[in-house]
């Protein structure tokens, strides 16, 4: 059973009990330098007039076609981009929004904490994801089943371990994760609800655990390793800043969630991915960990269409893409080299299918246009 405190009782009725894209300034934050060179997506140099050429239909919203300007403004959407062979379409920002705000992650920032992991077993400083956790984290070595969870039960979310990740429920463990202000104790409470390999349970749980395991093998804050692996080398734009659990050193990062950047800059993550890993001839992560990162793998119950945090498209079009709450989207789609970026704020009609098939409804129009 969750128990919540009373100040997380106060902070979730003053703030709001539904996560909102300006949480973030409701908690400390950790800052990722970027330094230069930036990279810079390429300026079209024509007006490929997307917003009046694209037509999205869906019928449970939509009986007829609707012209993408007019659809980007539809359930709270803050930004949309779309770029193509690294030259930007099209982009479009509402309300107080411009493409230099900061917009939070939610879940979109799961597939960084793999990447994070994969760029740590090609170091050497985790010798292989089918290594126990206990291994790195000895603190849970008498906690009853876990010395049976491996990394990568962690990474394909079939640890067993018991947790709620209703997001809606200000009393599930997800809840406690997010409002909540110190991450390590809330670990130190996790307990098994079946032993691993036996369901595909999607937790936030499971995404913390990696990042304490990125702590512990590198010494360094995930934000700090996020810097030096991905931020600087891929040339972003801005800093961006990691919501904490608590100020000071100690305080830890909400690693499911509360990455803070710009539109544009996790859209750079997303050609990391599109390049196999390689950055403008520097290989960050490896191919390896891209190809099957961005593949089904459904052994010992995992599901089909997740995998290492990656949600994994049709098979028609071998797109993978990241996903966090509200629909916010990095869809990407190689054959084309395509990507398809989406932030917006609470929705109560939220829904990841709706989303992926207007994605490729995007797509497969695209693939018209010259």
């Amino acid at each position: 059973m969750v128990v919540i405190s009373s100040c997380d009782v106060y902070n979730t009725m003053r703030f709001g009990a539904l996560p909102k894209q300006n949480d973030y300034s409701h908690f400390p934050q950790r800052k990722i330098e970027n330094q230069s060179p930036v990279f810079n997506f390429i300026k079209p140099n024509k007006d490929y007039g997307l917003g009046k050429l694209i037509g999205l239909t869906n019928k449970s919203l939509n009986p007829s076609n609707v012209e993408l300007d007019s659809f980007v403004k539809l359930h709270n959407t803050i930004s949309f981009l779309i770029i193509r062979n690294d030259t930007i379409l099209y982009e479009k920002y509402n309300g107080k929004y411009a493409d230099t705000s900061l917009v939070s992650s939610f879940s979109m920032v799961k597939p960084m904490v793999s990447t994070l992991i994969g760029i740590a077993v090609e170091e050497g400083k985790i010798k292989s994801v089918d290594n126990p956790i206990i291994d790195y984290l000895p603190e849970l070595k008498n906690k009853p089943g876990f010395d049976k969870i491996t990394i990568k039960n962690l990474l394909q979310h079939t640890s067993g371990i018991k947790f709620s990740d209703q997001e809606f429920n200000i009393v599930s463990d997800n809840a406690e994760f997010y409002w909540g202000h110190d991450l390590r104790k809330e670990i130190t409470g996790l307990t098994i609800k079946t032993t691993p390999n036996m369901e595909f349970h999607y937790s936030s749980a499971n995404t913390q655990l990696l990042a304490l395991i990125i702590e512990r093998v590198t010494g360094k804050s995930v934000s700090k390793y996020l810097e030096t692996k991905i931020w600087k080398p891929l040339g972003m734009e801005a800093p961006a800043y990691w919501s904490l659990d608590k100020q000071g050193e100690d305080g830890m990062e909400k690693a499911f969630c509360c990455l803070q950047a710009r539109a544009i800059d996790f859209a750079k993550f997303g050609r990391l991915y599109l390049n196999k890993g390689s950055w403008e001839g520097n290989q960050i992560v490896s191919k390896d960990w891209v190809e099957y990162s961005t593949h089904s793998d459904p052994s010992n119950n995992n599901r089909h269409y997740y995998n290492n945090n990656w949600g994994i498209g049709p098979v028609k079009y071998d797109s993978f893409y990241a996903v966090g709450l509200y629909g916010q989207y990095l869809y990407l789609y190689p054959e084309k080299n395509i990507q398809i970026i989406r932030f917006g704020d609470s929705e109560l009609s939220y829904n990841p299918n709706y989303w992926q098939d207007i994605f490729i409804q995007i797509m497969d129009q695209l693939n018209e246009l010259k």
